[in-house]
């Protein structure tokens, strides 16, 4: 009796199993009917989970269902919503200007990209600079180039750094001390003393605090500030138990992933994303490499990203 009880409870554990991860599938094909998602084949949830072992597949389901996609629509709509957070009163900074400041000077400001350490035409300011321009109607004349903000700036015009995710805060540092056009953004505020905006869509807190404490005078806005919950170290702390499965089911598909750039071999980034974030997020034109590696990155033996970083 008790050996027919104990198959009946593997089958029916395997039945709500199985139930669980046709459901997940389905909120996806939800997700796409109504345009939030993109079709195939640029995001394939089945294919992705078909990637694991059947024993597996409930833990890359728990994964999927925390997944985060913003569509350009959507993406476009946090644009606005940190441009206009700039009007929203709150502290943007430990000595940024004050709501009434920012407001003064801001239709005489000049929008330029974060790049980072290694400039590059497909950066995501590049991107977002233009976006400014189609949904936020800042002029094609206010929207310049690395070395045009830097004079600008020196002559004590107010700059808008434009980018759309603020992950470890290190790109915009390496684009606030850049030395290349002769002198740092930072090197300039000392003496013209410039009104910075750092204009985001999406940032953690571990980022905007970090900024705010290395670059005190920058007003930082954005339309959404991450937590834990918003990455795997949430489950660390709401659900230790799924936490450590996950752990070990990284552990287990990870050495399969073949990342393109050799930085996500540093450390454990390429188990839990550049500088540890652990993100559960993704925008239509760029994945954030901040994101769990195991949705976005390449692999061995056919493996099928959930959505490719680009």
């Amino acid at each position: 009796m008790w050996l027919v009880n104990d198959v009946q409870d593997k089958r029916e554990l395997t039945l709500r199993v199985d139930a669980y991860i046709k459901d997940v599938l389905a909120r996806c094909d939800a997700l796409k009917r109504a345009g939030m998602w993109l079709p195939e084949p640029t995001m394939r949830p089945r294919a992705w989970i078909e990637n694991f072992e059947s024993a597996d597949q409930i833990l890359a389901a728990q994964l999927l269902e925390r997944f985060v996609f913003y569509n350009q629509r959507l993406t476009d709509s946090l644009l606005a919503a940190s441009f206009a957070s700039i009007a929203d009163g709150l502290t943007k900074g430990p000595s940024a200007p004050d709501r009434d400041t920012l407001l003064r000077i801001l239709p005489q400001a000049l929008f330029t990209p974060v790049c980072g350490e290694n400039p590059n035409p497909t950066d995501s300011g590049n991107f977002f600079c233009r976006r400014a321009r189609q949904v936020l109607g800042v002029a094609e004349n206010q929207i310049v180039t690395t070395s045009d903000a830097i004079l600008a700036a020196s002559r004590g015009e107010t700059v808008v750094f434009v980018d759309d995710f603020i992950g470890s805060g290190d790109q915009f540092l390496s684009t606030w001390r850049d030395i290349r056009s002769g002198a740092s953004f930072e090197e300039i505020q000392r003496t013209s003393g410039f009104t910075a905006i750092y204009l985001s869509l999406v940032g953690t807190q571990l980022g905007i605090t970090k900024l705010r404490q290395d670059t005190p005078s920058v007003a930082i806005c954005v339309s959404h500030q991450l937590d834990d919950r918003g990455s795997i170290w949430g489950l660390a702390q709401s659900n230790p138990v799924l936490f450590q499965e996950i752990s070990q089911f990284l552990v287990k598909y990870v050495p399969r992933l073949t990342p393109r750039d050799p930085y996500m071999h540093q450390s454990d980034f390429l188990y839990v994303g550049y500088k540890r974030r652990g993100l559960f997020l993704a925008f239509e034109h760029s994945v954030p490499d901040a994101t769990l590696p195991i949705f976005w990155c390449g692999g061995t033996t056919n493996w099928e990203p959930l959505i490719e970083r680009n």
